[in-house]
């Protein structure tokens, strides 16, 4: 039983989607199999810290699981309510939160962001002091106006100041929201200095002196930050020419823009706006191999493993209802409708054979991590049947799939339980080895597999 075991509890508590803890593998010897000396008492003792040592009870649930003549304990914890976060550990009043692979003392901003983050989330409605219809933008706001008009009757019958107050952007007063601040505004950042994303390029290949290169703040309203935000990514990248599994050759940029447009409307849009969260911007980072997007606060309403299969809660619904009538520099929608983005990031990025992003809700602050047009996938990793204990690689999960009949990726992928990215590595070292050959019209979507 680990010393930090309360620690990792606490933790996996205060985490979206909780988190799995596994007693019996020695992680300095390779993650080998070593077993518990009693797995019945290790059972009891899980339970027992459960119940007696935190701020409220915390729920676990724990299997025991044979692999070979070991005994391992499996134990989840179950995610708290946000309504009892953040968990702490009650004999040292220390919350925590799972980063990554380690567990991380909860600072006490941090923690102010699971108490903000307890009722429901109206900040966007919110009037901002002092605030007059004179600093909104006048091109965005006519515009807005426009469309309204145009998309509802009852809408169109009444002046400009009432449309504007009807749709969440002013008070009765005449004061902005901060959804019309931040939708429609000259400059927010009078009123919320933090509304902005910090934009950088640290690459580790540069001398070890810099820091970082171009790095800006963008502002604005949010069809500004929008397109200055492209602006700088087109900037800052390259033009790849990639030959594509479907036998065709695109030119693309090192991250779509396409693509990144979507992730950082949605960043823009689903920011948390409580008091605590504002005082972080949004960050755009590139790396050598990666490009990270971070935003204060988790997401709100659903689980990552849910993005882009499930209707979601909306954090900031005035936001996203004002933004679904304005356009970008560009004169294109901020967005189309609630709910698309995802989807439609996941098509773009397989139609370039590229991995899908990685999501990571740590509670406090969400991130999106892509990689490059081009590069490698992850190596794959080799899986762990729980009831015998056999190693399956995912070459011979995705062989035994294909002995029953041609499919194609995405049947694959549902087929055997593997990611995008590690069905396309393996697919591609058994197309190189003979054992594999497409079979299809050429088109990504029609593109079949099968076993020769």
């Amino acid at each position: 039983m680990p010393e930090s075991i309360l620690e990792t509890m606490s933790a996996f508590a205060n985490t979206p989607g909780g988190g799995v803890i596994i007693l019996g593998v020695d992680e300095n010897a390779e993650f080998s199999i070593v077993g518990v000396y009693d797995p019945k008492r290790c059972q009891q003792a899980l339970a027992s810290y459960a119940r007696k040592n935190f701020s409220i009870t915390i729920t676990i649930e724990t299997i025991l699981i044979n692999v070979g003549s070991k005994q391992v304990v499996w134990a989840r914890v179950l995610e708290s309510d946000r309504t009892v976060k953040p968990v702490k550990i009650e004999k040292s009043g220390k919350a925590y939160i799972r980063l990554y692979d380690g567990d991380y003392h909860l600072s006490p901003q941090e923690e102010m962001f699971f108490i903000a983050g307890r009722g429901p989330s109206h900040f966007d409605e919110d009037t901002i002091s002092g605030s007059r219809v004179e600093d909104l933008n006048k091109d965005l706001t006519q515009s807005y106006i426009a469309r309204r008009r145009k998309q509802s009757q009852a809408l169109a019958k009444l002046e400009d100041e009432d449309i504007l107050f009807r749709t969440g952007v002013i008070d009765r007063k005449g004061e902005l929201t901060v959804a019309g601040a931040v939708a429609l505004g000259i400059f927010p950042q009078q009123f919320l200095p933090n509304y902005s994303i910090k934009v950088s390029v640290q690459k580790k290949s540069r001398p070890n002196r810099v820091r970082a290169v171009n790095v800006n703040s963008i502002d604005g309203p949010i069809p500004t930050i929008l397109s200055e935000t492209l602006h700088w990514l087109e900037h800052n990248t390259d033009e790849l020419t990639l030959n594509l599994s479907s036998g065709h050759v695109r030119n693309v940029r090192e991250y779509p823009v396409s693509v990144v447009r979507e992730l950082v409307a949605n960043t823009l849009i689903h920011r948390d706006m409580n008091p605590v969260s504002m005082l972080q911007n949004i960050s755009l980072i590139i790396e050598d191999d990666r490009l990270v997007i971070s935003n204060p606060g988790g997401l709100y309403g659903l689980s990552v493993d849910e993005l882009g299969h499930t209707s979601s809660k909306t954090r900031n619904a005035k936001i996203a209802e004002i933004c679904q009538y304005v356009v970008d520099d560009g004169g294109e929608n901020v967005i189309e409708r609630l709910g698309s983005g995802i989807p439609r990031i996941l098509e773009e990025l397989a139609s370039l054979d590229m991995a899908p992003p990685t999501f990571i809700d740590a509670g406090i602050y969400f991130t999106v991590i892509l990689k490059p047009a081009g590069a490698e996938p992850d190596e794959p990793v080799v899986i762990l049947e729980k009831d015998t204990g056999d190693k399956k690689s995912n070459i011979d999960l995705i062989l035994a799939a294909l002995r029953t009949e041609p499919l194609s990726r995405s049947q694959i992928e549902k087929a055997t339980g593997l990611t995008f990215a590690k069905v396309r590595y393996s697919l591609s070292k058994l197309i190189g080895q003979g054992r594999v050959q497409r079979v299809g019209n050429g088109t990504s979507a029609a593109t079949k597999y099968t076993v020769l």
